[in-house]
């Protein structure tokens, strides 16, 4: 019997709905995001400013418009799998009848444009884009709410105003709160963005660093293969190490965070670094170095990490989860070096990209025990977001 799966990282297109006047703050009326037509192609106009970026740095393609006037686009004709009204999230109905013929039994869902940030300049714009979407996200969900579930969006550029935000959108049924693993120039645990972090703890929602487009990173590319390989998914590396090595998790013991969509064979190589940059670096002591070695470096000298545990057990006490995907080979591997009760699946419905029918592969592997995928596919999603954990097999 296969598993009816928990997907911690589905997705929805942004449309002209996300913005309508159901949604959209009135002060802003002439500022909303609407969709144009350019050289037979279909575009954003955010702020003055077109989006996708096509070329030139910070070259940005995900979010292209999947319809204008309820037309869709040419690209979506061709999608029996994720046909255009679950896509566009236009009803709970249709995005259930894909999770049903993919096994899901509830899905958490994220955006798409809006993993690129900023897409405004004007002053209060970019919050304002963040609760419209949060508003249709809470409308929509809210036809299934059983089985439909939302991270919220902030715009982090105003850290209290964001705080509000994450109040706001956890009355409304709101499982977490969305961040990037970089803020421009910014380190994700900066000073500045403490408010973000204490009212997601405060509310007890779960905070999500998912890959995406918010560092200065993206100015040395100018290809979208180079932008995805490096400025999209690198600032989650560094959010990684921000929130673990700099005591964030101690601050806040109760909080839980996911890092979202780069798989997890990056795992292994990101704990030894930061491992080996604190003062509990195990490869680097005298009886590894020889006995005429110098001894290990002191406290003194790596007191850039100031979290009180190593870096690992932050995973062990259920602060730390990391998504995967299905296919990776090095999967066993992470699962026998740091065990099975933190990764979590992710179907990344309705992307271009995404495996479909994924849950099905990962439930066919036969490297992983049957206890195991349970936890990956469903009893992980749970602990991620603070849910009461399903019976395993």
């Amino acid at each position: 019997m296969m598993l009816k799966a928990w997907d911690a990282d589905g997705h929805v297109y942004e449309s002209e709905a996300t913005f309508s006047d159901s949604y959209w703050d009135p002060t802003f009326k002439d500022r909303r995001p609407v969709v144009v037509e350019a050289n037979g192609t279909w575009l954003w106009l955010i702020d003055g400013r077109p989006f996708p970026v096509t070329s030139g740095p910070n070259v940005r393609l995900g979010g292209t418009p999947a319809t204008k006037g309820g037309v869709p686009a040419p690209f979506h004709r061709q999608r029996p799998f994720d046909p255009v009204d679950s896509s566009d999230f236009q009803s709970a109905a249709a995005r259930l009848a894909v999770l049903d013929r993919e096994g899901i039994a509830l899905q958490v869902n994220y955006p798409t444009m809006l993993l690129s940030w900023p897409l405004a300049h004007t002053p209060g714009l970019g919050a304002a884009i963040a609760r419209s979407y949060n508003n249709w996200m809470a409308d929509i969900s809210g036809q299934a709410p059983d089985r439909l579930k939302w991270v919220a969006l902030i715009d982090p550029g105003d850290p209290k105003q964001a705080a509000r935000e994450i109040y706001r959108t956890k009355a409304m049924g709101s499982v977490g709160v969305m961040v990037w693993g970089v803020v421009g120039n910014r380190l994700i645990d900066h000073p500045e963005l403490e408010p973000i972090w204490a009212a997601a703890a405060d509310t007890d929602l779960t905070v999500a660093v998912h890959v995406g487009f918010s560092s200065v990173l993206g100015e040395m590319y100018f290809t979208h293969a180079d932008t995805m390989a490096v400025p999209f998914v690198f600032p989650l590396l560094m959010g990684f190490h921000s929130i673990i090595a700099h005591g964030l998790l101690d601050r806040y013991p109760r909080l839980r965070v996911g890092f979202l969509e780069a798989g997890c064979q990056w795992l292994p190589f990101m704990l030894e670094r930061v491992e080996e940059t604190s003062p509990f670096a195990h490869r680097t002591s005298s009886d590894r170095r020889g006995t005429d070695a110098p001894p290990p470096m002191a406290r003194s000298t790596r007191a850039g990490y100031t979290a009180e545990l190593e870096p690992e057990a932050y995973i062990k006490r259920g602060q730390i989860f990391v998504g995967f995907e299905v296919d990776e080979p090095m999967l066993p591997y992470v699962i026998e070096r740091y065990g099975d009760d933190f990764l979590f699946f992710a179907s990344d419905i309705p992307h271009n990209h995404r495996l479909v029918n994924a849950s099905a592969y990962l439930e066919g592997r036969t490297d992983l025990s049957p206890g195991s995928k349970h936890k990956l596919l469903v009893e992980n999603t749970a602990r991620l977001y603070g849910w009461p954990v399903p019976a395993g097999v």
